[in-house]
């Protein structure tokens, strides 16, 4: 554990000497190098916040959506259950005798539990639509994002590889 810190730390001040002799060296050829690589940086993250923008204004249409048609079907549930409520009274008022009432009540029973499992099955897909709609602007927003930064990362490596290359051709 000691030995691959301590060639750590000596791979990191070799590393500073380095950039410290540069610096001494050329130190306005450092500064471009550095403003260059930095305003790099702010370049490549104007596509990635554009990205980013788009994904949170599309995650807000789909919750929306979500939650009109969640709100759509508790009023759909709420406006059900108030009728089956009235017929319900109905047919106990109507009922000639106890068998009659029993027997209506028992198909309001499996009327009722089928309007709820439709009910659920109905949330069910609203939900499951919602979480795929999610995850499809989630991989887009990844795609538009991710592989962008590695693309840069990369690029903005070899270039101070060969910058560095180029000042030690140029000092030699």
């Amino acid at each position: 554990m000691i030995n691959p810190m301590q060639d750590f730390v000596t791979e990191q001040m070799q590393a500073f000497a380095g950039q410290a002799q540069q610096f001494g060296a050329d130190p306005l050829a450092a500064v471009r190098e550095g403003v260059a690589y930095s305003v790099d940086g702010l370049k490549s993250l104007e596509q990635p916040v554009r990205a980013a923008a788009r994904s949170g204004v599309q995650f807000t249409s789909l919750s929306h959506k979500t939650a009109q048609e969640l709100i759509e079907l508790q009023s759909k549930m709420m406006t059900a259950a108030l009728g089956e409520m009235a017929e319900g009274l109905e047919r106990a008022a109507q009922a000639k005798d106890l068998a009659a009432l029993v027997s209506a009540q028992a198909e309001a029973l499996r009327l009722s539990a089928e309007r709820l499992v439709n009910d659920a099955n109905r949330a069910l897909q609203i939900f499951t639509a919602a979480g795929r709609g999610m995850q499809e602007i989630s991989a887009e927003t990844y795609e538009k994002v991710a592989k962008p930064a590695a693309e840069h990362a990369a690029r903005a490596t070899r270039a101070r590889a060969s910058a560095k290359t180029a000042r030690k051709a140029k000092a030699a």
